[in-house]
């Protein structure tokens, strides 16, 4: 009788261990269907380095790859980002191309590394290093300082949906 008694208890444990396991299965599969592809940001120097911009972006998440772009109120912008996790809300790398102002108001265009962070809610920032690559009309009429640089910081704070 004794024997019994513990194999009924070994096989009700194991059937718990075992149907706790299948319901963990099911939790993941239906969380990772539930996943958002896209984010929209908003903030300042975001859309090509704008005083305020957004930029909108599309994850291909088991690439982990990302494709941005943004405008901003006076520039364009666009990148291709590497998330460091398989979820839009994830920090990145990115590779990003800054167009400062249109038409005879063009001051520059960038393109250079950034690391981004962010927050698993709202928040996100930006920092990074822009290469000189195109020198506008507006670029010439500013002081010679400016005419020596060939890199900038470029930088960003705001927050993503």
């Amino acid at each position: 009788m004794k024997n019994k008694v513990v194999l009924l208890v070994f096989c009700f444990s194991c059937s718990v261990f075992l149907y706790g396991q299948e319901e963990q299965k099911e939790t993941v599969v239906t969380s990772a269907q539930n996943t958002k592809n896209t984010a929209l940001s908003i903030g300042a120097f975001m859309g090509g380095g704008s005083l305020i911009g957004a930029d909108f972006e599309f994850l291909i998440p088991k690439m982990r790859l990302g494709l941005q772009v943004g405008a901003g109120i006076s520039s364009v912008g666009a990148g291709i980002n590497y998330h460091l996790k398989d979820n839009i809300n994830s920090s990145f790398i990115s590779l990003q191309y800054f167009y400062q102002q249109f038409g005879d108001n063009h001051f520059a265009s960038w393109l250079g590394p950034m690391y981004i962070y962010r927050a698993k809610k709202l928040f996100q920032a930006g920092i990074g290093v822009g290469s000189l690559v195109e020198k506008g009309p507006k670029w010439y009429t500013q002081k010679e300082k400016a005419q020596k640089v060939s890199a900038s910081l470029i930088f960003n704070v705001g927050v993503y949906f």
